[in-house]
């Protein structure tokens, strides 16, 4: 089913949901993965959001995040990546949730579970200490900056992926 009929009549609820989890996303994200509501309504959304104390826009606008504090001590880099790999995969997206480290969110489809896991300099050591402890059912989505840090991965049998992303969303998956 289409993210956007899941999400609908209540898309100010998931927007809080995506940022109390990711912490900072692009604004220009957060609109791509709400593109089927009106600028009117995002726009309303948006604002409601920032009226109540649940979102702060950085100051050059750039940025959406839960607090000034989440986008000075977050890990926006790895939240902005990752958040790209959740809109390419938001048509399978069912249910989803914070997960546990070294992945930042875990979704459910119809067919299976996936863990969205930002696969940085400083998570690939967890991600490969993790490997083991995660079902092999569940398809791990990592997602890198860099191609060179998918050879760092130690893959498991079946069912891990990496993600390449740019600037503006992903721009290759690639199995492991």
């Amino acid at each position: 089913m289409k993210f956007a009929n899941e999400v609908r009549g209540h898309e100010v609820a998931v927007i809080i949901r995506l940022l109390t989890i990711f912490g900072v996303v692009e604004q220009r994200q957060m609109r791509l993965l709400f593109n089927h509501m009106s600028n009117r309504a995002y726009g309303q959304a948006l604002s409601l959001l920032r009226r109540e104390g649940l979102a702060y826009f950085s100051p050059d606008g750039q940025y959406l995040a839960t607090s000034r504090y989440s986008l000075d001590h977050k890990k926006t880099i790895e939240s902005v990546m990752t958040f790209w790999a959740f809109i390419k995969m938001r048509d399978k997206v069912q249910e989803f949730c914070a997960s546990e480290p070294p992945a930042i969110l875990s979704f459910s489809s119809a067919a299976k579970d996936y863990d969205l896991i930002p696969g940085s300099r400083n998570n690939i050591p967890s991600i490969n200490v993790a490997r083991a402890s995660i079902p092999e059912a569940t398809v791990r989505l990592i997602v890198v900056d860099k191609l060179a840090f998918l050879d760092e991965i130690i893959p498991r049998s079946a069912n891990d992926f990496g993600l390449l992303v740019g600037s503006d969303g992903v721009e290759q998956i690639y199995q492991l």
